[in-house]
């Protein structure tokens, strides 16, 4: 593909939120049917990239010049291959320092040191087998916020305006392949959220708002720290001083981590972490709290009760996937050695995550509440299988990313839709809904069965493969993880029967042609609308085409599963001649 899709697929959103921003507030129909038109427009161009990468998936060429320790980074291969790439020089002082004559090549951002580095970072796009499937998600579940998304909704124009903005921030987040760009958008698209979360929601939304910005800020200044410490420990031991991604991963060959810091007490030396391990601790910590895993989630149920559906579906299905996105390609990739060290501290973390998500949902009465709590239980399977660091986990986790943003995005419009017929989402307060609502039933009953991980639905591929990595790790955390898809199935099951099953229950009383006309009278309509089975029909449509055929998504991202797999357990291959002089103790690591 010779013309820039990447930098297009950025360009659409935002060019769109400036059109929006342009156009009168008084017109929301217009509003709404531009909003829907760009949402498309990126969708249908996320699908265009997605048929074009699966065409191919390994064709692309590393592209990597300089010197790392003598060696030639061009006959180094990296085990992470992008496609689509597309860089232009943002930043650089290295024509200021001419007396250390950098070398600039044209690929990559590497660069030959003799003496103290220069500030160069690219605006340098591309994808890999992991990003095209989230980005293609992304896409999806902004089209579907913005046919959820009402016209008569509160100040309708800036809604849109900060929704394409959100887009363009997950999309700039997952096709960032340097270290400085990637925090930009990973700073960038909170501002939109944070804007969204405390203009749209209950009278909960500031306090929700206020708590979700500290932790990912806090997050992401460790993580701005541990970059420029990656920059400054890999260009010292390597002589290659850049923030670009993949010739960080090829550089990482070269990168020892055998000398460990020490520190004394009372007069004895200790062995301490090295400052890798301190470095991916970092990264770690950002990331963690956006998925989030247990114990930095606090902020999540908050965020997710006092949210608007529309909000939700986005926000839910594709913004706690960065995380995720993070561990895989920074945390897996940049400290491989590290990864092996805290693989039990991320393993624990990510049972734990399943399992009080999963008890947390079994206490509530609140029904967004409980899907909440249940997002925590299934994100903690994703964690899971990426720490595996095998191919079956990674694949797992990579699918189950895809399968969570579908599941999650679905519940929260089908609790939307009981909210607003009702103005009530408690347990206590709704019951035996199926009589008066046979077709939102049966949706939901799809969904809560995809949402407990039942086979031939698509959770059940992704879970599978994450029980199927974790057991070949340890047996025990296999066994202790699947008690959350016994838990799931409690959860959701008692969801389910509680809003549609047994005898009526609703505000209206338990006469049902008074709760109808309840219904009617706030919303329109008691069962499903068009604009809502437009919403529902696609995604669970998907849920059963994954789970019926899951062949394709399998094959296609087994592929990037193993890249990174590879890219865990010995960070990059040599080159045949640099295998040769490989010694017998890291032969075993490295040269295979």
């Amino acid at each position: 593909m010779t013309w820039p899709i990447l930098a297009v697929l950025l360009l659409v959103p935002l060019g769109g939120a400036l059109l929006i921003l342009g156009l009168p507030g008084s017109r929301p129909r217009l509003i709404r049917i531009c909003l829907i038109a760009v949402t498309a427009a990126t969708l249908g161009l996320s699908v265009v990239m997605l048929v074009y990468f699966l065409a191919v998936p390994g064709s692309a060429a590393s592209r990597l010049s300089g010197r790392a320790n003598g060696q030639s980074l061009s006959q180094v291969h990296s085990p992470v291959t992008f496609q689509f790439q597309e860089q232009l020089s943002w930043l650089h002082t290295s024509s200021s320092l001419s007396q250390f004559h950098p070398a600039f090549n044209e690929g990559n951002n590497a660069f030959n040191q003799a003496g103290p580095p220069p500030i160069n970072f690219s605006f340098h796009l591309g994808v890999d087998g992991l990003a095209v499937w989230l980005i293609t998600l992304a896409a999806l579940l902004f089209l579907v916020a913005a046919v959820v998304l009402s016209r008569k909704e509160e100040r309708l124009k800036a809604f849109a305006v900060l929704m394409l903005l959100s887009e363009v921030g997950v999309i700039g987040v997952l096709t960032s392949l340097d270290l400085v760009l990637f925090y930009f958008f990973w700073e960038a698209a909170l501002i939109p959220l944070y804007f969204i979360m405390i203009g749209w929601g209950d009278e909960r939304r500031g306090r929700s708002a206020l708590k979700f910005i500290i932790y990912t800020v806090a997050g992401s200044l460790f993580m701005l720290l541990a970059i420029l410490g990656v920059y400054f420990i890999t260009g010292a031991q390597t002589s290659v001083y850049t923030f670009d991604v993949p010739t960080l991963i090829a550089a990482q060959s070269f990168v020892s981590t055998t000398h460990a810091t020490t520190f004394s007490l009372f007069g004895h030396s200790f062995p301490a972490m090295n400052p890798q391990d301190w470095l991916f601790l970092a990264f770690a910590l950002a990331f963690a709290i956006k998925v989030p895993l247990v114990p930095f989630h606090s902020w999540l149920p908050d965020a997710y009760t006092s949210g608007k559906t529309p909000f939700l579906v986005f926000f839910a299905g594709i913004v706690s996937k960065l995380g995720a996105f993070g561990f895989i390609r920074y945390n897996l990739t940049l400290f491989p050695q590290a990864s092996h060290l805290f693989q039990p501290l991320m393993m624990g973390l990510a049972v734990a995550s399943i399992l009080y998500g999963a008890l947390a949902a079994l206490a509530q009465s609140d029904v967004k509440r409980t899907v909440a709590y249940a997002s925590i239980s299934h994100l903690g399977f994703v964690v899971l299988g990426i720490f595996t660091l095998n191919i079956d986990g990674i694949d797992g986790s990579i699918i189950q990313m895809v399968n969570h943003g579908i599941v999650i995005a679905a519940l929260f419009i089908c609790v939307g839709i009981f909210e607003a017929r009702f103005a009530t989402r408690s347990l206590r307060d709704l019951g035996g809904l199926a009589k008066t609502m046979p077709v939102m039933a049966g949706m939901f009953l799809v969904v809560a069965l995809a949402g407990l991980g039942m086979p031939l639905l698509n959770s059940f591929v992704g879970e599978f493969l994450i029980l199927l990595g974790a057991f070949q790790v340890s047996p025990v955390w296999a066994v202790v993880a699947s008690l959350g898809v016994i838990l799931a199935c409690w959860y959701m099951l008692r969801m389910y029967q509680g809003l549609t099953q047994g005898p009526l229950r609703a505000p209206g009383g338990p006469d049902e042609s008074s709760v109808i006309a309840q219904a009617v009278g706030r919303f329109g309509r008691i069962d499903l609308g068009p604009v809502e089975l437009v919403a529902l029909v696609p995604l669970v449509a998907l849920m059963v085409l994954i789970g019926v055929y899951p062949g394709p998504i399998i094959r296609y991202s087994r592929f990037s599963a193993a890249q990174y797999s590879q890219a865990v357990a010995r960070g990059t291959v040599a080159s045949p001649a640099a295998r040769q002089v490989t010694t017998p103790a890291d032969g075993q690591g490295r040269g295979r």
